[in-house]
């Protein structure tokens, strides 16, 4: 069979399952292309003076297809796209698909790729902003999640309320991957059809250089997040799960806008993902006459949830240095980190080592802050934002330390929570960078020697919507499930932020 019927088929199992009709999920399709996938992203004035690109995922082996553009005016042209294409060194787990690429200008009233309509206005005044991320299904060694019911992997039934509360534009903050073994024999009836991994361990080591296949984003994120897609231009910021041994060359291909399209691919001598992150950037977004949002996106994807690893910390402070400037005061301008790993993340405390006196030498243990790398990296350089928005953890959660602005996590996208029991969720006894003995976790970094004056955590999927208040640094954000009903309320004041 051609690539394009052979393709048509795989996916038809997986449609049906996500709720999707294979007529209604390739009636946009062009049939001289094969076009699988089209979206938009935001991307910072220097990439496109209008702030959009938009994405096209084909087939490899056909042309890139054209962006057909319709002005406010009614005036119409085309222009071509640019291939985007996966390093050469990953083999077979990116031969099937390839990427384009083109920027959109302002002044658009609709836009489509090939015969699919995309989001095509960067509003002039932003109400309604939609946030989530981690949202692929879990398949490890360890754990696999149920990816066969929209109940128990809802990311499509997830992404298509999303599309339903007509955002102006979404917030991903991170971790599309998580398809990172194949399906084990004893669960063919949670993920019998999820693509394995393509790629074996090279000789003398230990794991295969990197977990993720272009199959593997078709199932975890490009059929799924379709109906997301549609509906607004995307701001997407890169997660764990995207670093490069992981889904890191799905990343590049597809979401990444600021390194290469194989900045991930393995060393040709010794088959090794690099470690990279990109350079922090920001966006601006008009709310209300004289007022504007800037998010300023840090890629965190890399360094370690309880500990101080130095070579990553070299990587990674330089980034928050970056993303301070960004942040300078100007009248009328609130300024939003958004970054996938959190700065005070509190997490499943089982995932965490136990204090082991009788190590060699004695273990202090971790207590379940996450994630340490990062709130290390940062230090003395949060002052200026109003809000931090992340994920990693898999539930929605605010957390409030004295004189910081608040930590608000939206990892309840669709990937299986770590524990679904809210007492595995416990306030650490010490403040971030502390052992459970409320000991520095490495001398170099002084703990923070206070504990939240404010935690909330829902372990519920679902994803929420800000809309901004009447004065500047207000919002409303309503927390909701995958059907779209609200089962929160929270508010945003300032630095401050609070559910009920």
């Amino acid at each position: 069979m051609k690539f394009t019927q052979k393709l048509a088929v795989l996916m038809v199992p997986a449609l049906l399952v996500l709720g999707f009709s294979a007529s209604s999920a390739f009636a946009g399709s062009s049939p001289k292309h094969g076009i699988v996938a089209a979206y938009t992203l935001v991307v910072p004035s220097s990439i496109a003076k209008s702030h959009l690109q938009v994405r096209a995922v084909i087939p490899n082996g056909v042309a890139c297809p054209t962006v057909t553009k319709t002005y406010a005016n009614g005036y119409k042209s085309e222009s071509p796209m640019t291939l985007r294409a996966p390093g050469a060194t990953t083999g077979p787990a990116f031969a099937s698909l390839r990427a384009c690429q083109a920027n959109l200008p302002s002044g658009l009233s609709y836009a489509r790729v090939g015969a699919i309509g995309v989001p095509a206005k960067f509003q002039p005044k932003f109400d309604k902003i939609a946030v989530f991320g981690d949202t692929g299904c879990r398949i490890t060694a360890k754990q696999v999640q149920n990816c066969s019911t929209p109940a128990t992997w809802p990311l499509a039934r997830n992404a298509e309320s999303v599309a339903a509360a007509k955002p102006d534009v979404i917030f991903f903050t991170g971790d599309f991957f998580y398809r990172e073994a194949a399906c084990p024999t004893d669960k063919l009836s949670f993920c019998g059809g999820s693509p394995p991994p393509a790629l074996l361990p090279a000789a003398g080591q230990k794991y295969a250089p990197i977990s993720d296949t272009d199959y593997g984003w078709i199932a975890d994120a490009l059929i799924p997040m379709a109906p997301a897609f549609a509906a607004a231009p995307m701001l997407v910021t890169r997660g764990n799960h995207e670093e490069c041994s992981r889904g890191g060359n799905g990343w590049m291909l597809l979401f990444e806008i600021k390194l290469k399209s194989d900045s991930c691919a393995p060393t040709a001598a010794g088959m090794e993902a690099p470690d990279n992150i990109a350079p922090t950037y920001s966006v601006d977004f008009p709310v209300a006459s004289g007022r504007t949002l800037r998010a300023i996106m840090v890629d965190s994807n890399g360094g370690s949830n309880s500990s101080i690893t130095p070579e990553w910390q070299a990587l990674q402070k330089p980034a928050y240095q970056q993303a301070d400037k960004l942040a300078a005061p100007k009248t009328g301008r609130e300024s939003w980190l958004i970054t996938h790993r959190p700065m005070f993340g509190i997490d499943d405390v089982n995932q965490f080592d136990k204090p082991d006196p009788t190590a060699t030498p004695p273990d202090p243990g971790e207590l379940n802050w996450t994630s340490m790398d990062q709130t290390g990296a940062a230090l003395g350089l949060t002052s200026r934002f109003n809000l931090m928005l992340a994920s990693h953890v898999h539930v929605a959660q605010v957390v409030q330390m004295p004189g910081q602005p608040a930590q608000v996590i939206f990892g309840n996208g669709g990937s299986v929570p770590d524990s679904t029991n809210p007492a595995d969720y416990p306030t650490p006894a010490y403040g971030p960078l502390n052992t459970p003995a409320g000991q520095p976790i490495d001398p170099a970094y002084p703990p923070i020697n206070q504990l939240p004056s404010y935690v909330w955590t829902k372990i519920k999927y679902g994803h929420a919507i800000f809309t901004p208040g009447a004065k500047a640094g207000q919002w409303s954000i309503s927390q909701r499930d995958t059907g779209g009903k609200q089962f929160a309320a929270c508010t945003a004041v300032g630095k401050k932020f609070t559910c009920k």
